[in-house]
């Protein structure tokens, strides 16, 4: 008996924790609802107010600021103040060959070149010394009276009167070498041909017939006889070959060794004046910025009050407006100080692009001027992406990119009409003493009034057409982000509507317990008044029972 009351008070303690368990997990259940719901709302009030945030600005308003933006900036004023010439700053080889030269010197070593082309080489040679050191060592070997040789070419011994001391690499091939005259003086050539690597006993009749062949094309050369010399001579081509490897890899060495010195000093010097002068215009550039649009909102104030307004009241509007504007430029030199070294950088590097580019392709001058300007615009938009600002998504910042990007290669085109319109401006007949006239400018070449107002037109246009393309951009980009807004409350909505019946569920189910206890509870009642009743009945009836008894007694 007592076994079966220990199981009927465990299955009752069983179904008891099922039951608070399963009432554990409504209460969690119906808290998780109650949070994810209000997390819904906040988001649907931050969307809405997203929503009706996503407006895009006035056209008419970007175009002032871009415009004014424009002239003042790479693409406008500000490209007048970097060299631009063909080839860019720095001679490349490839430009070399070609004549086309960034300094004074180096045009002067190719006249030299092309002059020494015109001569004959015996004379060039002569003049030059490049037989000096052999006769030197004849000489000397006459003196010491060495009377055999091993010939280099061939590795046999050889009398010294059938000797000759042969250039290696060929005299005529180290003259006219294009690198070896950029890079070399022609007595650095001289030394570099004469260096004991570059010369080797021979044969005198290998050394006539080698002349200034390349050790190659020497041995290759089939003679009339239908044999090739490395055949007739007895030639050891390996001991050849390696003679003129191991002379040539000491050529390179010497001549990249003063590339690498030319290149290097040129690029800090015509970098480094670069970004001085960019450095100072980024910040007059801010400040002219700044002026022009304070200027212009007090012109269309001045236009607009010009009856209700006297001359002296609006002059010292303006006054008091551009004294604003003179404070705020104080008050954000820092800034301005950044920005000017983030461009000086900036005119550095690109100048080592357009070097870079002229290793392989030779850049025209407006050109070199398009790609440094564009230069400019991809660091900008690469600082975007790779710092993107607080505040901003990461899909935000490449469209921000993206925007600096088109913006760059629209003004960078818009460069390329400068030159048209430059030269239409120089044709119009009696303006041009007016287009010619100098004006104060820096670097080597003179700027003239033509080239200021061709680039400032050229900017305008080029600032017209990037407000017009980054306006419907923002359009575009707008419609598509108000487009996900709506999906995104919409999905939103989803969730709250969700929640909300189930929040009803809870209501109703929470009321359906409420009568259900009363129930019970009224239930109960009945039970305990009933069981009272019956007491009262079972003890009435025992009473009568009892009497009944004692009447019978009597």
């Amino acid at each position: 008996m007592d076994s079966e009351l220990d199981l009927f008070d465990k299955k009752t303690e069983e179904i008891l924790i099922k039951n608070i368990e399963e009432l554990d997990k409504l209460t969690e259940l119906k808290i998780e609802i109650d949070n994810t719901l209000e997390e819904a709302l906040n988001d649907m009030n931050t969307l809405k107010e997203e929503y009706s945030a996503e407006q895009t600005e006035s056209l008419i308003d970007l175009c002032k600021d871009n415009v004014i933006h424009t002239i003042v900036g790479q693409f406008g004023i500000a490209s007048l103040f970097l060299e631009a010439q063909d080839g860019g700053n720095v001679t490349t080889t490839h430009n070399f060959e070609k004549g086309i030269t960034s300094s004074e010197a180096d045009r002067q070593k190719y006249n030299a070149m092309q002059e020494n082309k015109q001569k004959d080489f015996k004379e060039i040679r002569k003049s030059a010394g490049y037989d000096e050191k052999i006769h030197k060592m004849h000489r000397e070997d006459a003196k010491k009276g060495r009377v055999a040789v091993v010939d280099e070419y061939t590795g046999k011994t050889i009398s010294s009167n059938r000797a000759d001391i042969d250039h290696v690499v060929s005299a005529n091939e180290v003259e006219f070498n294009v690198k070896n005259n950029l890079f070399l003086s022609q007595d650095e050539r001289v030394k570099m041909a004469t260096d004991d690597s570059n010369l080797a006993y021979t044969k005198d009749s290998i050394n006539r017939s080698k002349g200034k062949k390349t050790m190659e094309q020497f041995l290759d050369k089939e003679r009339p006889e239908g044999i090739t010399n490395e055949e007739a001579f007895g030639i050891d081509r390996n001991r050849a070959m390696g003679k003129d490897k191991a002379a040539r890899q000491k050529m390179a060495k010497t001549v990249n060794k003063a590339a690498f010195k030319k290149y290097s000093s040129e690029l800090l010097i015509s970098g480094g004046k670069d970004a001085a002068k960019m450095a100072a215009y980024s910040a007059i550039g801010v400040i002219i910025h700044d002026f022009a649009l304070a200027i212009v909102e007090e012109l269309k104030y001045m236009f607009k009050n010009k009856e209700q307004s006297s001359f002296k009241e609006l002059f010292f509007h303006f006054k008091n407006k551009m004294g604003e504007v003179m404070n705020e430029l104080k008050n954000k030199w820092k800034e301005i100080f950044t920005g000017s070294l983030e461009a000086g950088i900036t005119a550095f590097l690109s100048n080592i692009l357009v070097f870079v580019i002229n290793l392989f392709a030779t850049t025209l001058k407006k050109i070199v001027s398009m790609i440094r300007a564009g230069f400019v615009s991809l660091c900008q938009a690469v600082k975007i992406i790779t710092t993107r600002p607080n505040g901003i998504s990461q899909d935000e910042a490449n469209f921000q990119a993206a925007k600096v990007l088109t913006a760059g290669i629209i003004g960078a085109l818009s460069l390329g009409l400068s030159a048209a319109i430059e030269k239409f401006l120089q044709s119009i007949p009696g303006l041009q003493p007016i287009m010619m006239f100098p004006i104060p400018s820096f670097g080597k070449e003179k700027k003239t009034v033509s080239d200021v107002i061709a680039v400032t037109l050229s900017a305008v246009a080029g600032g017209l057409v990037s407000t017009i393309v980054l306006y419907f951009m923002d359009k575009c980009r707008s419609a598509a982000k108000k487009d996900k807004l709506q999906i995104q409350m919409v999905t939103i909505s989803g969730v709250v509507v969700q929640c909300k019946v189930s929040q009803s569920w809870f209501a109703i189910n929470n009321a359906y317990d409420f009568f259900a206890q009363m129930a019970i509870e009224e239930i109960k009642n009945v039970e305990e008044k009933f069981n009272v009743i019956k007491s009262s009945k079972d003890e009435n009836d025992k009473s009568l029972s009892e009497l009944d008894d004692i009447m019978k007694a009597f």
